[in-house]
């Protein structure tokens, strides 16, 4: 089984890395792949949402920076030291396996994606948080993001997908469970406070 998924991995990565190449891809993909490049989008997004936005969005600035930071902890620190899977481009070639490396070469290990985690948790925390329409542009940046990994060769697709489902799940835990739960009971303690003022309107009248 796991034998057969590897296999699997090994081949829809060649397809992506080595079949469904163009001379554009070749120069746009290590420009997105490059986090220097979309990290300033993501922080600056965040410092607005933290400094000029409402409470309830600052919460959510909050548990943004709860989400990544959990998120990179588990992947990087935890996960990827268990599993040790080397990189498409650390991989021996032979015959049935090959990898274009567009990037310098990494020796850090491959699973998963931190790059594909981190985005994910970012987008996935928002769309939880304030709907899909506000995480869209978020999602798209972790979807090119992630494939980017996998047409410069760094990582394979189950890295990324495997990545992609880490910070998902981990944003659901931090907002869904937590921030929201904080969220509402804040607002009913908030509604028990008013409703004394409110009954003893009702009496003086």
């Amino acid at each position: 089984m796991l034998d057969s998924l590897i296999a699997f991995d090994h081949s829809l990565f060649m397809m992506l890395n080595s079949s469904f190449t163009s001379d554009f891809l070749d120069w746009v993909m290590p420009i997105i792949t490059n986090a220097k490049n979309w990290m300033p989008i993501i922080l600056l997004s965040w410092f607005y949402m933290l400094i000029f936005c409402d409470k309830r969005i600052r919460i959510l600035a909050i548990g943004l920076l709860v989400s990544v930071g959990l998120n990179d902890l588990i992947c990087a620190r935890i996960i990827k030291k268990g599993v040790g899977r080397l990189r498409p481009c650390s991989i021996e070639e032979t015959e049935n396996f090959k990898c274009r490396l567009l990037l310098p070469q990494k020796s850090s290990k491959s699973f998963p994606s931190n790059h594909a985690s981190n985005t994910a948790a970012f987008a996935a925390a928002i769309s939880f948080y304030s709907g899909i329409g506000a995480g869209w542009p978020f999602i798209i940046i972790s979807f090119l993001v992630g494939y980017s990994r996998i047409y410069c060769g760094v990582h394979f697709p189950l890295d990324v997908l495997t990545g992609w489902i880490i910070g998902t799940l981990i944003s659901f835990v931090i907002i869904k469970l937590i921030i929201l739960r904080f969220w509402n009971y804040e607002k009913e303690e908030g509604e028990e406070l008013e409703q004394p003022a409110a009954d003893a309107e009702t009496v003086s009248e």
